[in-house]
C-alpha cells in the first residue's frame, strides 16, 4: 500500500518528466519550423516542394511521439510511476502506439495509463493539440502568399 508521501513524490516526479517533455518537444518543433522557413523563404512553391514540407512536417512529429515514448518507458521501467493497462508483451510498440494517440488526442482507449503516468499523458495530449495546430499555422502561412496559379 502506497503512502501519501511516496505519492507526492510520483506525482512532483512525472511533473518533471511532463515539464521537461513539453520544453524538449516545443524547442525540436520551433528549430524544426525555424529550419522549413529558412529553407522556404525565396523557394518556388509547387505541389513537390509541398509535399516535401508536409514530409517534414510528420517526421518532426512522429519524432516527437517517439520522445513521449521513451518518457513513458522511463517513467514505468526507471521511474516506476505506473504502466499502460492492456499492454501486450510488445512494450516498446506499446509505449509509441500509445504516445501516438495520445499526441493527436485520439485517444481509442485500449491502453489506459496509471498511476502518476495520467499526469504525463495529460500534458501530452495539450502538447501534441498545440504542436499540431502550430505546423498548421505554418503550412497556411507557407501557402498564404502564394498565389494560386503557382501551386
Amino acid at each position: 500500500m502506497q503512502t501519501w508521501a511516496s505519492l507526492d513524490i510520483e506525482i512532483v516526479t512525472a511533473a518533471i518528466l511532463s515539464l521537461v517533455m513539453l520544453v524538449t518537444t516545443a524547442a525540436l518543433h520551433y528549430e524544426a519550423l525555424h529550419f522549413l522557413a529558412r529553407v522556404s523563404n525565396g523557394h518556388r512553391i509547387s505541389r513537390r516542394w509541398i509535399v516535401v514540407i508536409l514530409a517534414s512536417l510528420v517526421t518532426v512529429h512522429l519524432a516527437e511521439v517517439a520522445l513521449y515514448a521513451g518518457a513513458y518507458a522511463v517513467g514505468t521501467n526507471v521511474l516506476s510511476l505506473g504502466g499502460l493497462r492492456g499492454s501486450s508483451d510488445r512494450a516498446a510498440l506499446d509505449f509509441f502506439y500509445f504516445a501516438a494517440e495520445t499526441y493527436s488526442t485520439l485517444g481509442y482507449g485500449d491502453l489506459v495509463p496509471v498511476g502518476a503516468l495520467r499526469l504525463i499523458a495529460s500534458v501530452e495530449s495539450l502538447n501534441g493539440l498545440l504542436l499540431l495546430s502550430w505546423s498548421g499555422a505554418f503550412l497556411f502561412g507557407v501557402l498564404r502568399d502564394v498565389p494560386a496559379r503557382r501551386r
